[in-house]
């Protein structure tokens, strides 16, 4: 993985001509299946037999356009560090914004909530990555968990000082967060099997932005007791 990673810029990975057809959508077809694949079974737990086959490409073209298994793992982050791009900034806008910081909580609460559960396999490949070591978990950090953490972090260091956090770091509540919000984008089976009504994700959504904190009343008389 380390040798992979050194060499990434300097080893071309596509031969001469272009691919004609199908097969010119075969490379994003390739890191679409591994993406789903790595999230679901792990890096060690796939074989690039297999993620050709889901892809429809032939194990082949995983060495034409990758060289490797730690490539293809690397395409992955890269995908989901341009997805992760696009919503750069959400975080830090909502924590500059006029208002209590109760309720730019919430709405920064509920913009974390639509990046991590719009797509299932980017919450699971987050849940598995961020639990692991080595050169992947150093690539997994430094371009997908750590710039999403750090456009949180100034709102949650507010939130902290304010006393609506009782904890000391803003990594303690980003993975609280997270982790609540994990488990409940998954959990749509439970809420119609056992719930008292069946609910969708954006009511899901809703229902964890406003049961994140108290209400300011009874916040506002807490303090006062204290």
């Amino acid at each position: 993985m380390d040798e992979a990673m050194t060499r990434r810029e300097a080893r071309p990975v596509r031969g001469p001509g272009r691919p004609k057809g199908a097969a010119s959508t075969c490379r994003q077809r390739l890191v679409d299946a591994a993406l789903a694949a790595f999230s679901t079974l792990g890096y060690e737990g796939v074989s690039l037999r297999a993620i050709a086959a889901a892809a429809g490409c032939d194990v082949s073209m995983v060495a034409h356009y990758f060289g490797s298994k730690a490539e293809l793992w690397l395409a992955v982050v890269d995908r989901l560090t341009e997805r992760l791009a696009g919503d750069a900034g959400l975080a830090g806008a909502v924590g500059l914004e006029g208002g209590s910081v109760e309720l730019r909580v919430r709405k920064a609460a509920g913009q974390l909530f639509d990046q991590v559960a719009r797509d299932p396999h980017l919450l699971r490949f987050l849940v598995r990555e961020q639990a692991g070591s080595g050169e992947r978990f150093e690539q997994f950090v430094g371009r997908v968990f750590e710039p999403v953490f750090e456009d949180y972090r100034p709102l949650w260091q507010e939130a902290i000082d304010a006393g609506l956090f009782r904890v000391s770091h803003p990594l303690m509540v980003h993975t609280m967060l997270l982790g609540a919000m994990s488990f409940l984008a998954v959990s749509l089976p439970l809420f119609a099997r056992l719930g008292e009504a069946s609910m969708d994700l954006g009511q899901i959504r809703d229902a964890f932005v406003q049961g994140l904190l108290p209400t300011l009343p009874s916040l506002l008389a807490e303090r006062g007791a204290q």
